[in-house]
């Protein structure tokens, strides 16, 4: 008897209807991540009179929207587990005006954190997915002093 070939049309609407579902639950994931972070935000601050909000922590920044959204992919799980992310906001918020000088956000920031962390991990032979340590950390936080570096070298300051 004669087999039957499966329809490539039907595979490849099949693909697209899955990729539209894809897409669409992780723009529903994002916006629910937004919306927690700004109702943690707003419980933290509390409306006071006449005065207005000069610290960063009183609203959302470039790298706590960044953060927020790196935590649904997996390629940034090393940010899951401990306080990794709170210092590496700090170390961000120090730098903040440098980064803003040369175009880089928060996202281009963690995505910078993330390729440190590979290296590291490709040097050492590390797994995968292998858990971020304090050792690991002091290598990436390195690695950001040394870009600081590279910037006022290269376009002075």
């Amino acid at each position: 008897m004669a087999e039957t070939k499966p329809n490539t049309v039907n595979e490849l609407l099949k693909r697209e209807k899955l990729t539209k579902d894809f897409e669409r639950e992780k723009i529903e994931s994002e916006k629910k991540a937004i919306e927690a972070a700004v109702e943690k935000i707003s419980k933290l601050s509390q409306p006071t009179t006449g005065s207005t909000p000069t610290n960063s922590h009183r609203f959302i920044t470039s790298f706590d929207m960044a953060l927020s959204q790196s935590k649904q992919d997996m390629r940034y799980y090393f940010l899951l587990e401990t306080d990794y992310g709170d210092r590496l906001k700090s170390l961000f918020q120090e730098n903040e005006a440098l980064f803003k000088r040369y175009g880089i956000n928060g996202s281009k920031f963690l995505e910078y954190v993330r390729e440190s962390f590979e290296r590291f991990k490709k040097i050492h032979g590390l797994m995968p997915l292998e858990p971020m340590k304090p050792k690991h950390f002091k290598y990436v936080e390195e690695s950001i002093q040394e870009l600081i570096r590279m910037f006022n070298q290269r376009f002075g300051k």
